[in-house]
């Protein structure tokens, strides 16, 4: 089987952002990354992680994220997180969601 012809399965993407100033994050890690694990063929996360500081961040962002499906853009999922997270690092996790929707266009054309 060529190449191209192969099925690529499950993909992992990552986007990242630059962090506010002076919060917890930014003073560990500089910049804010986030990666999802993604069924190609579907577009449905299977799997995310961010890296914020709080383990209950952590949860909330993977939960955020799994089981939502790439190919439904990007407006529902920013929605969701506008409704719902209220914490510093909001405008840098936009941006890093922002750039896996784009990464994973790029890969579908």
């Amino acid at each position: 089987m060529a190449t191209s012809e192969k099925k690529r399965g499950t993909v992992l993407i990552s986007g990242y952002a630059k962090l506010p100033a002076h919060i917890t994050s930014e003073e560990v890690y500089k910049t804010l990354v986030t990666v999802v694990l993604v069924d190609f063929e579907s577009g449905l996360i299977s799997a995310g992680e961010c890296s914020v500081i709080t383990d209950l961040s952590k949860d909330f962002i993977a939960d955020l994220l799994r089981g939502y499906n790439l190919n439904d853009g990007p407006d529902k999922l920013m929605a969701q997180l506008e409704l719902s997270y209220f914490g510093q690092a909001k405008k840098a996790i936009e941006t890093s969601l922002r750039a896996i929707f784009a990464k994973y266009e790029d890969l579908k054309s």
